[in-house]
């Protein structure tokens, strides 16, 4: 009903946020991605919409998923522009390459995506490497495959002269006052600021009593200062600008990196060849 081009630029579109974003990974415009995408909903009768965190297409989107399965089939017989979510951390040198065939989001510390799994479901992707926070409970339809684990450590960010004692008794200090503040880095998915912003009220009230012990402390050339931290896995600091220190004293969680793929989809030849060259690059 509407060409490969066409429909491209709608999911394109969804999946990255706007239409500058899909003109540049379409290597086209962004009138031809707009005059593109006013077909699609045309031809539908269907409304493109932004909500608080991302576009979502509205109305009867019936025909436009069954249309969607068999572009998808097409990308995955012809192993060609396939389609793989990953998030900005896994991007930069030392990071993911895609096998032949698949094209990765751009690497832009400012942009996540928020619901990859139903956009995978919605057949706009075809795989995804989704946060623990994305994946949902009812998994039936899901082929998922953890890659690896890493720690989420509590992380100082810190000016590059300060020295590890100086940063240690600045957060000290810092989390005895209460004078922490979190940084929640763009390329974070919302469902992993989300998870960060509860473990940051949790730090502060388990050491609230402790606050109201240590009113009287000595005085500190830190007071009146707050301190930044924020909570990342290894590859999450390298991808971010500011020199670093974990803090040893808090015990790390765990993050785990999986790879989603619709389970009817498993077994195609260019689903296992992704499979292979992830669990050769990060299962590592």
């Amino acid at each position: 009903m509407v060409t490969e081009e066409q429909l491209a630029a709608l999911d394109l579109t969804l999946w990255l946020g706007s239409t500058d974003r899909a003109a540049e990974a379409d290597f086209s415009t962004q009138s031809t991605i707009s005059r593109r995408n006013h077909k699609v909903l045309g031809r539908f009768g269907i409304e493109l919409k932004r909500t608080k965190r991302e576009l979502e297409v509205s109305g009867d989107l019936q025909l436009l998923d069954l249309e969607r399965q068999v572009h998808q089939m097409a990308r995955l017989k012809r192993r060609l522009r396939l389609r793989l979510q990953a998030p900005f951390w896994l991007q930069n040198r030392h990071g993911v390459v895609p096998p032949e065939g698949w094209t990765m989001n751009p690497q832009l510390a400012d942009l996540s995506c928020t619901d990859p799994v139903t956009l995978l479901r919605e057949h706009v992707l075809d795989a995804c490497l989704a946060t623990p926070t994305q994946i949902p409970d009812d998994r039936d339809d899901l082929f998922i495959l953890e890659l690896h684990n890493r720690p989420i450590d509590l992380t100082l960010l810190c000016r590059n002269n300060q020295s590890e004692s100086d940063l240690a008794d600045r957060f000290q200090w810092s989390l005895e006052k209460g004078n922490l503040q979190l940084k929640l880095m763009p390329f974070l998915p919302a469902s992993c600021r989300e998870r960060s912003q509860e473990w940051f009220e949790e730090l502060l009230l388990i050491n609230q009593p402790e606050r109201h012990k240590t009113l009287a402390l000595r005085p500190s050339r830190h007071s009146g200062q707050s301190f930044l931290m924020a909570y990342l896995t290894p590859e999450m600091r390298m991808a971010q600008p500011l020199p670093w220190q974990v803090d040893q004293n808090f015990e790390p969680y765990t993050y785990t990196e999986h790879l989603v793929v619709l389970a009817q989809h498993a077994n195609e030849p260019a689903v296992l060849a992704l499979l292979e060259s992830l669990q050769q690059q990060i299962g590592q």
